[in-house]
């Protein structure tokens, strides 16, 4: 099969600036394959990341075409279109030159926040269950498809992102470590399991079907577990938790506007940053100045919240004797 490969040399990813190089290549032929045997037979000037070759380092994440890949797990036959496999840097990660990124500023320093080893808690032999979910956090590449994917780091560059919680979802849900309060207080502070939108996009990305994205939910559902509701430095995620739940214990549905107040600081402070938001929302009858009402079937609701505080009461009081 005649493939005329399109790298990127120079530009923007807008208005990239290609070199081209046309080659005979085997339609089985992985894309990370037949770019080595461009660089070797055409050009050695040509940089761009990989090393296993075989779906394990991560390394090989790229452009094709369009869409984000880990090339080395995608073949000629199936990339190209009309004959030409175009390649460009990913999104995000700062290029070092031609396609090839620096993995350590698009990934590893944010890795590294979480990567901390299991600390000891003199837990005995863990059975094969107890640690099914964390072999399946284990099984991440680091390739950053999932953070290439996801809506939040398209805003906030430094949201730690979907790889980094993965790697703190294995430390966290290992019966093994004993900080498992301190690592989900660390995961919670700004930019952390917080801010994640649930968008699922780093689910829908990751191409060995880890689901980065439910993972940084049951670590959400964990930290509350634990009573971590936010990091030290970021109270507001606390706030908003805690007024969602006593909006629909009250009302018996959410009451946005209590809600926004509360999470920003309460009625002064949340008003005062909220003010522009809210006078947008009101001119396109977005909100409204109505008073919120229960709605109907609140009391049954009510009642489901009581049962819910006697029993976690109960199971403090438990945990305590």
């Amino acid at each position: 099969m005649q493939i005329t490969f399109k790298f990127q040399r120079e530009g923007t990813r807008a208005k990239p600036v290609y070199s081209e190089y046309e080659m005979d290549v085997d339609p089985e032929t992985s894309v990370f394959d037949a770019l080595v045997g461009v660089r070797e037979t055409q050009d050695g000037s040509l940089a761009f990341r990989g090393n296993c070759s075989v779906g394990f380092c991560g390394d090989c994440t790229l452009s094709v075409n369009g869409a984000q890949k880990a090339t080395c797990l995608e073949t000629v036959g199936k990339t190209q279109k009309d004959g030409v496999i175009a390649v460009q840097p990913i999104r995000y990660a700062p290029v070092e030159k031609d396609v090839m990124h620096d993995v350590r500023k698009f990934l590893w320093d944010k890795v590294n926040v979480f990567a901390r080893g299991v600390v000891p808690n003199g837990h005995g032999p863990v059975a094969d269950e107890e640690l099914r979910p964390v072999r399946k956090a284990m099984r991440c590449t680091t390739c950053g498809l999932c953070d290439e994917g996801c809506t939040v780091i398209d805003v906030n560059l430094n949201f730690h992102g979907p790889a980094a919680l993965t790697k703190l979802y294995r430390f966290a849900f290992d019966p093994r470590d004993g900080v498992t309060a301190e690592r989900l207080r660390e995961g919670s502070e700004v930019n952390g399991i917080w801010d994640c939108v649930h968008c699922w996009e780093a689910t829908e990305h990751c191409p060995f079907g880890l689901e980065p994205t439910h993972l940084i939910m049951e670590t959400r559902d964990r930290a509350v577990a634990h009573g971590v509701k936010s990091g030290y430095g970021n109270k507001s995620a606390q706030r908003h938790y805690d007024s969602f739940e006593q909006s629909v214990e009250k009302s018996g549905w959410l009451d946005e506007r209590a809600v926004a107040l509360a999470s920003y600081g309460g009625l002064v402070r949340g008003g005062i940053r909220m003010l522009p938001a809210g006078l947008r929302a009101l001119r396109k009858g977005k909100a409204s100045l109505k008073p919120h009402h229960k709605r109907p079937g609140a009391r049954e609701i009510r009642k489901i919240f009581e049962r819910y505080h006697r029993s976690t009461e109960a199971l403090r009081k438990e945990k305590q004797a």
